[in-house]
């Protein structure tokens, strides 16, 4: 190969993305230097830990932001000591009446104390409820309090966990997805060429209903994944001049199991949707770029003659000789997974999403696939794990 940028592509998935984080563990642990890192929601959070830091300091970074989101267990035990008796009490700053003995029986979240603790009183230093929010949706609110709950807190855990100086200055780009709540249209914010801060990384991940767009200067943003959650095309549309090694992590898995009840339906709808055809996406890519390595190859054919012709040229500047390896990887769901397990921060299951995104990632270094001789018309190579021996 000749000289190979290295990329690293995060999909949003909120308490997911603790996946994310253990990947990219076992690349820090595997010496993987990093060029370019592309993030939508909380992969934007996890690509501003990771690039806004040192990598001296940056796993004890990265580890101290997860660790932060897991709820106490003490408290929660007190708070939650019956799920019968004190459901309707507790949601009713945030619930209108009703709302709660409807809500509750597909929800199934009696079973679930950090998902309900999550949902009723917030995750400390990420977002709390906004009480009163849902008594009167049709109310008149400011922009940035259109939603249920308030990032605001986001903002100095962001502060403390992330140096934007060493982001904005440092040997990583980053970029973070966006959308543009008055065009609809996707934005992205780009080291390379503006200045990042916290609220950019709070407006990739400002999810409606659940949290308010963010205001950055005249404009408001939501969350990237509204447009698309998985970032990839941020990376393939840009014209390249060297070859590439793209990891691009997954967090919901389009291949569950069938679902066999209406909650569980639910929860395989928004895997689906949250995925957003990104294996289609990466064949598509596939596609033109092994067209446009194709290109290369018959200019190269070409006699000289007719190279010179200025009819020809626009159509062999469409030619590339640069090689795009994708790595793909996709956390796969865990046994008691549920609607809501992107808002389950509790720590056995952060635990238990971190040492398989560790796992994974081995594995796919072990294999190193894309180290393997190309067919010279390979211009993008897919690579994903093969299935683990039962």
């Amino acid at each position: 190969m000749s000289r190979q940028d290295t990329v690293l592509i995060l999909q949003g998935g909120g308490a997911l993305g603790v996946y994310q984080a253990g990947v990219y563990q076992q690349l820090h642990e595997a010496h993987t230097p990093l060029d370019w890192i592309i993030g939508t929601s909380i992969g934007a959070i996890n690509s501003a830990l990771i690039a806004g830091n040192p990598p001296e300091k940056r796993m004890a970074q990265l580890r101290a932001f997860w660790d932060s989101l897991a709820p106490d267990a003490v408290s929660r035990s007190n708070f939650w000591p019956g799920f019968s008796s004190g459901f309707s009490q507790n949601f009713a700053p945030i619930f209108p009446p009703g709302f709660a003995p409807a809500f509750s029986p597909w929800m199934n979240l009696s079973n679930n104390f950090n998902t309900l603790n999550a949902i009723t009183q917030g995750v400390n230093g990420f977002f709390k409820p906004r009480f009163g929010a849902a008594w009167d949706i049709n109310a008149k609110v400011p922009i940035e309090e259109a939603g249920f709950y308030d990032t605001s807190p986001l903002k100095a855990t962001l502060e403390k966990y992330v140096d934007f100086d060493y982001l904005n200055d440092g040997p990583i780009r980053v970029s973070i997805c966006a959308v543009d709540i008055d065009s609809g249209q996707g934005v992205v914010f780009d080291s390379k060429r503006e200045r990042l801060g916290p609220e950019h990384i709070m407006a990739s991940g400002a999810l409606p209903p659940g949290f308010a767009p963010v205001k950055i200067g005249k404009r408001a943003y939501w969350d990237g994944g509204v447009y698309s959650n998985t970032p990839l095309d941020v990376f393939l549309d840009e014209e390249r001049h060297a070859d590439a090694l793209c990891f691009m992590i997954d967090l919901w898995d389009p291949s569950e199991t069938r679902p066999t009840s209406i909650v569980s339906a639910m929860t395989r709808y928004k895997s689906i949707q949250y995925a957003s055809r990104s294996a289609e996406q990466l064949l598509i890519y596939q596609r033109m770029q092994d067209l446009q390595r194709a290109i290369r190859t018959l200019t190269e054919h070409l006699p000289a003659a007719e190279r010179k012709k200025e009819e020809l040229k626009p159509l062999m500047a469409m030619g590339c000789d640069h090689t795009i390896n994708v790595v793909h990887l996709i956390m796969k769901a865990l046994p008691d997974d549920n609607y809501f397990k992107d808002v389950d921060f509790s720590t056995a299951t952060m635990e238990a999403r971190w040492a398989a995104g560790i796992h994974d990632c081995k594995r796919a270094l072990r294999h190193k696939s894309w180290q393997k001789p190309l067919p010279p018309h390979a211009g993008l190579v897919i690579h994903e794990l093969p299935q683990e021996e039962s």
